[in-house]
């Protein structure tokens, strides 16, 4: 499987090949050693932070916190020793993309960021300082710096 997979999409994967609802509410050592798998593919292939993996699980009615997905991640290599279905599992899954699901979520914020920047940016004022002059910018600098001090007696 060489895709960019999303969480919700190696999650099903799991629970698939498994037969185990990883996000049932069970201490069942199954369900944890399969749970351990999910945190352990979430944090080391798309590098997901702690709490984006605690907010998955609970998005997925099960409740988890950042500190469980540490102990189950911490954990999964020494399930994977006693339960050889962990890492055939694991071998399910291979991975394309060199970009985190964190930065894939900041690259999709700034990009948002600098079209609202963009459409800001499309009032009158800044459409005139556009239009300058390279060898005059240090004059207009100049002028519109007295005309914001010239502004500032009448407050």
């Amino acid at each position: 499987m060489k895709e960019n997979l999303k969480p919700i999409e190696i999650a099903n994967k799991i629970i698939k090949e498994s037969g185990i609802n990883i996000f049932e509410n069970t201490r069942r050592k199954n369900h944890i050693e399969m749970r351990s798998l999910l945190s352990f593919l979430l944090r080391e292939k798309l590098n997901m932070r702690w709490l984006n993996i605690a907010k998955f699980f609970n998005d997925n009615n099960k409740s988890m916190t950042h500190a469980s997905c540490i102990h189950a991640f911490k954990n999964y290599k020494m399930y994977r020793k006693t339960n050889s279905k962990l890492l055939d599992i694991e071998n399910l899954f291979s991975f394309k993309s060199n970009l985190s699901i964190d930065e894939i979520d900041r690259v999709h914020y700034l990009e948002n960021k600098c079209k609202l920047l963009e459409k800001k940016n499309d009032n009158e004022l800044i459409k005139l300082v556009k239009e300058i002059p390279e060898e005059k910018e240090s004059e207009a600098l100049t002028r519109i710096s007295l005309m914001l001090k010239g502004w500032e007696w009448n407050k």
